[in-house]
């Protein structure tokens, strides 16, 4: 079985990565109910995808989804800045 050697850096960023998770969804939640909780929830879900593309590069060593989560992370964050 493979074990995995990571860093105080990437410890943190697989924390950050579970706290956006979580905010994300319970935004998500509360924007069914307040129309307004939409917009941060577009921003939470693009650092999500922004944090997920970090961990995919340099733990798990994943490059090709690395770019599709790039490149989600930067579609979400420009609905928001543009729409």
């Amino acid at each position: 079985m493979n074990k995995l050697e990571i860093n105080t850096i990437e410890q943190i960023t697989m924390l950050l990565q579970v706290a956006l998770g979580i905010y994300a969804i319970s935004f998500g939640i509360s924007s069914f109910f307040e129309e307004q909780f939409f917009v941060i929830t577009e921003v939470l879900l693009g650092l999500l995808m922004f944090t997920i593309a970090y961990n995919n590069h340099k733990i798990y060593k994943r490059k090709y989804a690395t770019a599709i989560y790039i490149g989600l992370g930067i579609v979400l964050i420009a609905s928001v800045l543009f729409v």
